[in-house]
């Protein structure tokens, strides 16, 4: 057996290979994240390489570091994502693609139709391909329907967990699964996002939803910059907007409406918490709704781009002067501070609000649930860290014991029959 990590020692851009010699799958196929877009064009290119002779590629969930280079992979080799994630993977195409031609630097509409041909599984549903086995489990993440996978091969378990955490509402499902279904492994491939961002709090998404309780019983006009795809956030400020002030309106656009409406008839039906189905479409020609909104107060979900600007502009002086508005800020921290990832559209949509607070929790796992993981699947050969910061020691920062620190591997080696490669 053969683990192929690339770019295995920064945050973004994942893609995993597992190989045998009758067969070999990938799990993701992301592009980088903005702020290391000069190597994005070169793995682009490679797509074909790292590709080669592949069976299958298997993507733990919709954010493009981990999804956004699938468009590039030959209509030959098959590849797969949850159900209810293609769905929002589409919509997002489906509205990029109406962006007028002369201001797109990206064909929209042949992703779009790329989009459409993803192949689609459910939680728990067993994948061969010749002598590989691919099992994907639920997991929570700050994108709806995401996964760990379980490959079995060559009489090995391999254990690639993708990007997940242990504090949101559809966490308490983690380690009872690992339990049930995964047990011990010989190989363990899990995200260290967090190991560098120890100084960051971490709240669970209740204790969140409960501080946007306290702020929305102080302020009447409320605006909230976090992901359009964050399902449990999302549903965060909306539990919280119903406890205090259901005379509101909820507001969002149109994007986010039909997003909502994808997670309402998946999770939505399976329980209250997400279903979203007294959100408003937001349109200046509505103004039924906009008196009301101005009359009772709202809380509206707001993007960061040309469209809320000029939205925004209309709006915001219609308030009244003595009740200013609010902005809520839930993202993380590093796209408004770190000179490294910062997005400057963030920055200016908080310089329109003279009031504004920042409510955020990781949508990854802590330190002490990667300690969990590690002891509850106790790999017996390798432990690989991925999506983490180059710097970041995971044997020392997790609390490993002496014996599970040695089955850290940082460089390419080959251990029991297993030959790992690490390719920057």
């Amino acid at each position: 057996m053969k683990i192929t990590i690339y770019r295995p020692k920064q945050i973004g851009g994942q893609v995993t290979r597992i190989s045998t010699d009758k067969a070999s799958v990938i799990i993701d196929l992301g592009h980088n994240l903005p702020n290391n877009r000069t190597q994005n064009d070169a793995l682009a290119a490679e797509v074909d390489n790292i590709t080669q002779g592949c069976s299958a590629i298997f993507y733990t969930h919709y954010h493009g570091d981990h999804i956004g280079l699938f468009h590039h992979v030959e209509a030959n080799i098959p590849q797969y994502m949850g159900k209810v994630a293609k769905e929002v993977l589409c919509k997002k195409y489906e509205v990029l693609s109406l962006i007028p031609v002369e201001q797109q630097q990206t064909d929209y509409t042949y992703i779009k139709e790329k989009a459409a041909l993803i192949n689609t599984f459910e939680p728990n549903e067993v994948f061969c391909f010749g002598d590989i086995k691919v099992t994907p489990y639920f997991v929570s993440h700050s994108a709806y329907d995401s996964y760990m996978f379980l490959i079995e091969a060559a009489g090995k378990r391999i254990l690639h967990t993708g990007d997940f955490r242990g504090h949101g509402y559809l966490s308490k499902g983690l380690l009872p699964t690992i339990k049930m279904y995964i047990g011990q492994v010989d190989v363990l491939i899990t995200e260290g996002t967090m190991l560098g961002r120890t100084d960051e709090t971490i709240l669970t998404e209740p204790m969140l939803c409960a501080k946007a309780m306290d702020l929305l019983k102080q302020h009447k006009y409320v605006f909230v910059l976090c992901s359009s795809t964050d399902m449990e956030r999302l549903a965060s400020f909306k539990n919280a907007h119903r406890k205090v002030c259901s005379q509101r309106p909820l507001v969002a656009d149109v994007y986010q409406k039909d997003v909502l409406d994808i997670f309402t008839k998946s999770a939505g039906q399976k329980s209250v918490c997400f279903d979203f189905g007294n959100v408003y479409a937001y349109k200046e020609s509505n103004k039924k709704l906009q008196n009301w909104m101005l009359e009772h107060g709202f809380t509206m979900f707001i993007r960061a781009n040309d469209q809320f600007g000029r939205l925004l502009d209309s709006l915001l002086p219609l308030l009244p002067a003595d009740e200013p508005p609010l902005f809520i800020y839930s993202m993380w921290e590093g796209y408004m501070k770190n000179p490294h990832t910062i997005k400057d559209e963030y920055v200016q949509m908080e310089k329109r609000f003279a009031s504004s607070v920042h409510l955020h929790t990781s949508g990854h796992a802590t330190i002490p649930v990667l300690k969990q993981v590690c002891q509850l699947v106790n790999p017996s050969t390798a432990i690989i860290p991925i999506h983490r910061e180059v710097d970041a020691d995971f044997a020392s920062v997790v609390g490993l014991s002496a014996k599970q620190k040695e089955k850290v591997i940082n460089s390419s080696t080959v251990m029991n029959d297993i030959e790992i490669e690490f390719i920057d």
